[in-house]
């Protein structure tokens, strides 16, 4: 059930105590500022309190100087400045600084978002070519341009400067620009090196105004939140001041568009941006033109301000609808029987548009936990252009790289890539990603690991509680949202929600506390919820309003139970439907297993005493266990995440388990008749009373058991002296009826008994 392997939370301790008293804080947010390594009271200051005057001095980033002062130079000359920019939300957002930034020097300034599908990611030597044929005399680059080495020196040798302000990874060899902004440029002093482009901008609108320019830190902090920048040191102070002037914008554009998006302004946070505003941005450069974000962020008139935003809101409208068409799509490869036996998938389609194939390849990687490309062609002639996603630890860049030589296109990282490639090479791609799954030892559906931050109750779950740990926000890369890890006495009113029923809505209760839970894309968990024990929910509080009223709300991320999720498959007879499930059939009788074999495909077989148990999170019991030590010893090897039970025992078993009175007197008179009795005489015994061997040498040890019998030198003997006895007394005999009696709860009894006996064994 869970989707991660959770590690945490740390307990509160006696220094966190101290702390609390010295910050004058809550013990929790000093546990938790503590694990963030703000561990001393003026950090914690510096913290929660984030000052403008604490960004640094923009004067320090390379060539900041020699940047503003060619800049300046081209608005006094009124020489024409072009601001190349990019087409996603931090390129968009970056672009609409500079412009401000330039036109409030009194320049007249153009601009330029490359197309992603005629242009590509940025610099582009056509362009280029045609800014410089056209009359700019300054490029100013915003989010990109450290990679454009042939296209910047084309420029310059043709009388354009370039300056360019980008944040991206620096190339082995560096363009010759007139200026290069960039804060991780080499031997550079600059103290912080993961300014998003918006950041880097902003740096240089405050160079240019030799002041912080507060009016643009609402466009600084929507580029920094949607680049998914570590949200610390300047980053963190941008964040905190944007969000808050965000609120208030008055920004026409972005008036607008909270409209169509039914944004309340009051209410805007991190989350607002990175799910809200910003994808709404980068969908225009995924399936239209980012120029228009441009317009829509710097624009002077309502008219066109409520004519563009409802442009964005139409072209996300069909980004999501296009998303979702190509993912059903893509879904039903991802589940063929062939791609079933992969660890990697290759999925191709034809003209499924080519700006969303990340979104769909990330969503495949998700739902399989497969490493995933998907690619598309418009025509049969044409090359195949696509992206990946990784899932797990598995490196997709270093898969690839190697083979450069197959793709026409091709760059990323580790989680994600993009490329062209010819199809008469997309066989040869899918074998290099399954050779690459081997020699990284990937196993698909690897849960990777999360820690939680805090351990609550259900009735901390307060909005007071909401409120003391919003002093740690804005959250996000490297200042994450605390993860609450809880332990509910009780999970109740589980269902599903939502135009699919693909999220999950129940309440966690504790005492007299309720608080009401929602887990996005947590439906398939539900089923399980309803009948687990011991459940720990990790997620974060997030508060909710509706009509008027508000209230706490956990919003879950994964669920881990300790006890398994226990399934009845119990029936009379066996079904071909019980050997259906995709998971490990376990026996606890090898005649079982071998005459049970032709009812399983491809499904393992193992048995319940075998180490390699722990590899399955998914069980089904086949058979019934002899004893309930096998049920421990079962428990003892597997780590299950659910179990379903068939209990199987065939009724000639049932009916004959214990032999009856007139059993036990046959054998008895036998023995009294006819002693002793050599052990090889056995067979003929057990045809002459009509009994099976089993069943002789069952009552052969019970009436040991009981002294009727003994052992005299290599015979049986009977001893006359018996002391007689009930035989429930006798071992053995109770050990058979333990069994019987378990099989029969097992195979018969109510589900709240098997399930409280399975529970004991798997706690």
């Amino acid at each position: 059930m869970n989707h991660f392997t959770w590690t945490g939370p740390k307990a509160i301790d006696e220094q966190d105590q101290e702390f609390a008293k010295q910050i004058d804080q809550p013990v929790t947010i000093a546990h938790l500022l503590r694990q963030r390594g703000v561990a001393t009271p003026a950090a914690v200051n510096e913290f929660l309190h984030p000052e403008l005057s604490n960004l640094h001095d923009p004067f320090v980033l390379h060539d900041m100087q020699k940047a503003c002062d060619r800049i300046k130079a081209a608005v006094t000359a009124g020489e024409k400045i072009t601001i190349y920019g990019d087409y996603d939300a931090d390129g968009i957002t970056s672009t609409a600084i500079m412009k401000e930034a330039i036109e409030n020097l009194g320049g007249e300034v153009e601009f330029y978002i490359p197309n992603r599908f005629t242009d590509g990611y940025g610099p582009n030597m056509a362009v280029y070519k045609y800014l410089v044929e056209t009359g700019t005399k300054l490029i100013v680059t915003v989010d990109n341009g450290i990679t454009g080495h042939d296209e910047i020196a084309y420029a310059q040798d043709h009388g354009t400067d370039v300056i360019v302000t980008d944040h991206h990874e620096l190339p082995t060899v560096l363009p010759e620009a007139y200026a290069t902004v960039h804060a991780r440029y080499p031997d550079t002093a600059y103290p912080f090196g993961q300014l998003s482009g918006a950041g880097v901008a902003f740096k240089v609108a405050s160079a240019l105004m030799e002041d912080v320019p507060a009016d643009l830190l609402d466009l600084a902090a929507i580029g920094t939140l949607a680049d998914v920048m570590p949200l610390v040191d300047e980053n963190r102070i941008i964040a905190y001041y944007g969000l808050q002037q965000l609120q208030t914008t008055d920004r026409l554009g972005l008036q607008s568009l909270y409209q169509v998006a039914k944004i309340d302004p009051s209410t805007i946070n991190e989350e607002t941006v990175g799910f809200v505003i910003a994808p709404r941005l980068n969908a225009l450069g995924r399936v239209d033109d980012g120029t228009v974000g441009v317009t829509l962020l710097t624009t002077f008139d309502p008219d066109e301000a409520d004519t563009l935003a409802q442009q964005v809101e139409d072209t996300n409208t069909k980004r999501r609808s296009w998303v979702q068409d190509v993912v059903d799509q893509a879904l039903v490869q991802a589940r063929n029987s062939a791609n079933q036996q992969r660890r990697t998938l290759v999925i191709a389609g034809e003209g499924w548009h080519e700006g969303i194939l990340g979104i769909v390849a990330n969503r495949i990687a998700e739902d399989t936990g497969k490493p995933t490309i998907v690619l598309s062609r418009e025509k049969l002639t044409d090359d195949y252009k696509g992206s990946g996603r990784t899932a797990g630890a598995y490196n997709l860049f270093d898969a690839m790289d190697p083979h450069r030589e197959d793709y026409i296109k091709f760059g990323g990282h580790a989680a994600a890539v993009g490329l062209t490639i010819a199809a008469e090479q997309m066989a040869k791609l899918a074998a290099v990603l399954e050779q690459a799954a081997q020699d990284q030892q990937f196993k698909p559906g690897a849960k990777p690991t999360k820690a939680a931050d805090l351990a609550v109750t259900v009735p901390q779950l307060t909005l007071d509680f909401y409120g003391q740990l919003a002093v740690l926000a804005p959250f996000g890369t490297d200042n994450t949202q605390p993860i609450l890890a809880v332990q509910p006495e009780l999970v109740r009113g589980v269902q599903t929600m939502g135009q699919t029923n693909a999220h999950l809505r129940c309440q966690m209760v504790t005492g007299q506390s309720v608080v009401n839970t929602v887990g996005f894309n947590l439906a398939k968990s539900g089923a399980g919820l309803m009948n687990a024990q011991d459940v720990t929910m990790y997620g974060t509080l997030q508060k909710n309003t509706w009509q008027g009223r508000t209230t706490p709300q956990f919003q879950l991320m994964d669920i881990n139970v300790v006890t398994p999720v226990l399934n009845d498959l119990r029936s009379p007879s066996l079904q071909r439907s019980q050997f259906s499930l995709d998971a490990a059939y376990v026996f606890f009788q090898k005649a079982y297993a071998k005459r049970l074999a032709t009812y399983l495909n491809d499904q393992p077989r193992i048995m319940f005493d075998d180490p390699q148990l722990k590899q399955y999170t998914k069980l089904v019991l086949v058979d019934a266990p002899t004893s309930i030590q096998q049920l421990q010893e079962l428990g003892q090897n597997a780590v299950p995440e659910q179990v379903w039970v068939i209990f199987y025992a065939s009724q000639s078993l049932l009916s004959t388990a214990m032999p009856d009175k007139r059993m036990f007197g046959s054998v008895f008179n036998e023995f009294k008749a006819h002693t002793p009795v050599n052990p090889d005489q056995l067979p003929q015994i057990a045809k002459r009373l009509q009994l099976d061997m089993a069943t002789l040498r069952f009552i052969i040890q019970v009436f040991f058991d009981l002294g009727f019998l003994a052992m005299d030198g290599q015979a049986i003997t009977f001893q006359n002296d018996l002391t007689p006895q009930p035989l429930d007394q006798a071992p053995h005999y109770q050990a058979r009826l333990k069994h019987i009696q378990l099989v029969q709860t097992l195979q018969t009894g109510s589900w709240d008994k098997v399930r409280s006996i399975l529970n004991q064994q798997f706690h």
